[in-house]
């Protein structure tokens, strides 16, 4: 997510260890969200293009056209190789949430950045019976025509389950301030998108901008309902829940980095609308609130930076996903870390 406030800390710690954070060897098609500005881009290049720097000669590799790219990896697409997938009604099902993925943009970021994490989460999930994944945002570091190129290259080697992308504030054309989400909507397509599956709503909501748009607020209550438990998957999380998000750990959080704008309409609407839970990202970490009887997972460790966060964070800073059956008793809910260990949440 990027916070001005821990800048000095963050330089502190990367100057204090050089070399703590020993690279892996390298993937065979490797992820790399992040631009090239600031940062070694021979790092995680392709195998051919890496082999013509270094005076070999490379292969000529095609371009990846993003438009091509949207009519295989657009969430309406992936949807529709869901259902025809699953045709057949089930009371139970299990689908992977997945956090923020990108590596961070420049090298003293990266230091913090587990390896290849997001690799290794997608095929640990594909190795698993999952009907599909939610991406929560932040899947590139910056929404520039390279990284998303890099990116469609990474889904079409490894990526086999469908999978659905929410918009995170780095997958516009600028991390911070005003910015357009033009490439993520050529790839992805619609930001604001609802579902049913099995008796249960899916909701993607775009807080990209930090803020809900009065359309949206209305578009969202219009998809809510009473009648259908729901689940609303997001990026940046609303306002209200300063200072109640708790690590599995006992941990009183007051945290940073959440949107205003349209965060107590948003309350009413999922505290009236039978939503069961609210997924999101942004911050580094692992973390639950329950507010009005709803619950709320802060899981954004799909293989972004674990920056050093402030007293009152929640503790729990590691690669993982969060694995959820869903069925007529509700969501049982379990942690997957990227070593191998998992967990109930709650």
């Amino acid at each position: 997510m990027g916070r001005a406030v821990w800048l000095g800390c963050i330089l502190a710690c990367s100057l204090a260890a050089p070399g703590a954070f020993a690279s892996d060897a390298a993937a065979p098609v490797p992820f790399d969200g992040s631009d090239a500005m600031g940062s070694d881009i021979t790092d995680h290049l392709p195998l051919s293009v890496l082999a013509g720097i270094k005076g070999k000669p490379a292969p000529a590799a095609p371009v990846i056209d993003l438009t091509e790219a949207g009519k295989i990896w657009g969430n309406e697409v992936q949807l529709s190789k869901l259902l025809a997938g699953h045709p057949e009604p089930r009371q139970s099902f299990r689908f992977a949430v997945i956090g923020d993925a990108e590596p961070g943009r420049f090298p003293w970021q990266r230091i913090f950045a587990p390896t290849d994490a997001f690799r290794k989460n997608i095929r640990r999930i594909q190795g698993m019976d999952t009907d599909f994944m939610i991406q929560l945002g932040d899947i590139v570091s910056k929404g520039v025509e390279g990284n998303y190129r890099k990116l469609v290259e990474f889904l079409n080697a490894e990526v086999r389950v469908p999978l659905m992308v929410v918009v995170g504030n780095h997958d516009r054309s600028e991390p911070n301030g005003e910015a357009d989400k033009t490439l993520f909507r050529t790839v992805f397509g619609k930001t604001d998108l609802s579902f049913d599956y099995n008796g249960w709503r899916f909701v993607i909501l775009d807080s990209a901008d930090r803020r809900l748009l009065p359309e949206q607020l209305a578009w969202l209550e219009r998809t809510l309902s009473a009648k259908v438990p729901a689940i609303v998957f997001t990026h940046v999380p609303p306002s209200y829940l300063s200072g109640l998000l708790k690590s599995p750990e006992p941990d009183k959080s007051s945290m940073g980095g959440y949107f205003d704008d349209g965060s107590a309409e948003f309350r009413k609407l999922v505290s009236s609308g039978n939503v069961k839970r609210v997924y999101f990202g942004h911050i580094h970490a692992l973390g639950t609130a329950e507010v009005d009887g709803v619950r709320y997972v802060l899981t954004a460790g799909g293989g972004s930076p674990h920056y050093p966060l402030p007293p009152g964070y929640p503790k729990r800073k590691v690669a993982h996903f969060v694995g959820v059956e869903a069925g007529p008793w509700g969501l049982r809910e379990t942690v997957f870390e990227v070593d191998g260990k998992s967990y109930p949440l709650f």
